[in-house]
């Protein structure tokens, strides 16, 4: 049976993390988060111009039938 070579084995050793390593994994996830808040911030906004021309027009329609029951 083959035994598991040394390079596979899990070792602890030499497996420490220096400031270095994590404000690189720190700058290279900022550009995400970025590009994730921003498309966020815009979806948002997206859906609040919809409510509001929703809005807009559930009022005409709406002026519309009482103006309509009006001449009646």
């Amino acid at each position: 049976m083959r035994g598991i070579p040394d390079s596979a084995t899990f070792s602890s050793v030499g497996m420490e993390i220096n400031p270095g390593q994590i404000l690189s994994l720190a700058l290279a996830t900022v550009p995400t988060m970025l590009t994730v808040l921003i498309g966020i911030l815009i979806n948002v906004s997206r859906l609040t111009d919809l409510r509001s021309h929703m809005d807009s027009r559930f009022d005409e329609v709406i002026g519309a039938r009482l103006k309509h029951l009006e001449e009646r």
